[in-house]
């Protein structure tokens, strides 16, 4: 199987998450997306959480019974670090291939998790725009540093045969954002 994996607290999940599984499954042809949910972002703080009990069902309730699915891994890898969770579904799930998938906010600020640069040594990434006024993706460190390793979108299949790889959606705008959510209650 082809699996698109989406890492984040979904704190809460919202449609914009539900937008980038839906065209990641278009664009690479994928059987499914796991939303990887996380107990506790390392680079955020903790009281700024819905309890993961209710981010779960949150996800759960949104995503329906479709191609996405809600996994967790934390408690059997011990860490909440996006590298270690990666390592181990590569090594669990050997049969199957595997994209992460991003938004731009994130990719800005990759740079600041723990082992990034392997992060593109266990699987390609797609990057999804965001909100190009707000955010400047390809101008990252994480972007310079793998500027000769982009592939572009009019070769999208062809991101499952290069390692390291990764891919900017630029066609897609969503404007969706947890911590709006979390601000307008």
């Amino acid at each position: 199987m082809k699996i698109g994996i989406l890492g984040s607290s979904f704190n809460p999940a919202h449609l914009g998450h539900l937008k980038l599984s839906d065209k990641a499954i278009q664009i690479f042809d994928l059987d499914e997306v796991w939303w990887m949910i996380t107990k506790q972002n390392p680079l955020k703080e903790k009281n700024d959480y819905m309890s993961f009990e209710d981010r779960s069902n949150q996800a759960k309730k949104l995503i329906g019974n479709n191609n996405i699915k809600l996994k967790f891994f934390e408690d059997i890898t011990n860490s909440n670090y996006l590298i270690d969770n990666l390592k181990h579904i590569k090594s669990s799930f050997t049969e199957d291939e595997f994209i992460f998938l991003m938004g731009s906010d994130s990719f800005e600020e990759m740079d600041k998790w723990k082992n990034y640069l392997d992060i593109f040594d266990q699987m390609p990434i797609a990057v999804f725009n965001r909100n190009e006024k707000l955010y400047n993706p390809l101008t990252s460190i994480a972007a310079e540093k793998f500027k000769n390793n982009q592939i572009k979108l009019s070769d999208a299949k062809l991101i499952f045969t290069k390692s390291p790889a990764w891919i900017f959606i630029r066609d897609f705008n969503v404007s969706e954002s947890s911590t709006a959510i979390r601000n307008s209650k």
